[in-house]
């Protein structure tokens, strides 16, 4: 294992200038990746309550489906085409000639997480579920176990795939207050603040010096406003609240220009209709048609930022146990956070495996970090945190991964 340090990180915050994305936990995207690891951490838990190990599995191409909703002023509104579940990967399906319940686990997996993410979605009615998992492998017991001997990883954690996965520390500003805009539309225990606003809240921000230029895009239930008077009320009344939000968190200083849903804005009046404004049903862009696969979204820490470095290792609905994308990418985070923290800088961690690199001694560590610091201290710290065991614990008893609403952090 070779750990290099290097002290050539340049912070985004002293770019001038800087975009950061955050797509809410009703977006398409992040409901497919909410989905694919609620998924994965049921089907562990029920694993190691019935055999005591996790079996092999990965739900990571999992997608979420638009469906098509119908809608008018001052009526509840219903969808007409439902919203469809594309539960797709392979999964083990028995374990020493015992079957699984699979069906079973993902469906009440899927109408748990969709309550969190769409409060407003009624799954009895408008979901349907696809099933397209798998068994296939090269190995024919690799999802098909028929004792631990079929496990190896149950004693042994091996690297799944040469792979690399990236970590930073701390958020800046343009990070924190993307992060913290969607935030305020929630409260301590995460659910909806404003009965009438959906939860396919996307966050664009474009800080140019201290020029902050802000974007929101916000979806209105149809059901609770009769006019279009109430939605530009609503929508103008809330904009506010956004700007005195953002210059609490950027600094009076900031100069901020933040605008909510800017399409209806730039065509007022043009069209009164319902349909020509954002008015949903079910919470979000599902109800007409948009779709969501996981990894096209936010990465662990919640944003997209356009800035930072960035590897294609989605998390979701991935293997807990042994997959570097997924157990090592909380690894690299955690190291990123205790680094800045320990030697107060601004820190960058990649980790980089062979194939069969055992998990937590992997083939290269790279760690950029701001400022001059004790090379030792630095090394005996990411090897103290590359000896913990609990991360697969915290994965499925915690989760960590499952996107939650934006917070500032």
């Amino acid at each position: 294992m070779n750990i290099t340090i290097a002290k050539k990180i340049k912070f985004p915050a002293d770019n001038s200038f800087e975009v950061v994305e955050r797509k809410g936990i009703g977006h398409p995207d992040t409901v497919a990746d909410s989905l694919a690891e609620k998924i994965s951490v049921d089907y562990s838990k029920y694993c190691l309550r019935n055999f005591g190990v996790v079996l092999h599995h990965n739900v990571d191409k999992t997608a979420i489906l638009g469906g098509l909703a119908d809608i008018d002023w001052g009526k509840k509104g219903k969808m007409v085409k439902p919203i469809r579940v594309l539960v797709n990967g392979r999964i083990s399906n028995t374990f020493g000639g015992k079957s699984i319940p699979i069906k079973e686990i993902y469906t009440k997996a899927i109408k748990t997480q969709l309550a969190k993410c769409l409060p407003c979605f009624d799954y009895d009615k408008w979901l349907s579920i696809i099933d397209e998992t798998t068994q296939y492998s090269i190995n024919p017991r690799w999802f098909k176990p028929v004792d631990l001997s079929d496990i190896p990883d149950y004693l042994n954690l091996f690297a799944n795939d040469t792979s690399a996965v990236v970590g930073y520390w701390p958020l800046t500003d343009s990070e924190r207050v993307t992060l913290g805009l969607e935030g305020y539309f929630y409260d301590k225990e995460g659910k909806p603040k404003y009965k009438e606003i959906g939860q396919d809240i996307k966050i664009m921000t474009v800080r140019k010096g201290n020029n902050y230029d802000i974007t929101l895009c916000v979806p209105f239930f149809v059901k609770y406003l009769s006019s279009c008077d109430q939605y530009w009320k609503k929508l103008f009344s809330l904009q506010e609240e956004l700007i005195f939000y953002a210059k609490k968190v950027l600094g009076q200083k900031a100069k901020i220009d933040l605008i909510v849903n800017a399409h209806n804005q730039k065509k007022k009046w043009l069209d009164v209709s319902p349909k020509s404004l954002y008015f949903v049903v079910a919470g979000g862009a599902l109800d007409y048609g948009e779709e969501g696969l996981v990894g096209r979204g936010n990465n662990r820490l919640g944003i997209i930022p356009s800035f930072r470095p960035y590897t294609m290792e989605a998390s979701y609905g991935k293997n807990p146990v042994y997959h570097v994308g997924k157990v090592l990418g909380l690894v690299v985070d955690t190291l990123a956070k205790e680094i800045t923290d320990k030697f107060d800088c601004h820190t960058e961690v990649w980790i980089i495996t062979r194939t069969a690199d055992l998990l937590f001694k992997p083939n290269n560590i790279i760690v950029n970090v701001s400022k001059q610091v004790a090379e030792k201290k630095l090394k005996d710290l990411v090897m103290s945190v590359l000896e913990r065991r609990d991360w697969t614990k915290k994965i499925i008893y915690e989760e960590v991964i499952i996107p939650k609403p934006g917070m500032i952090r």
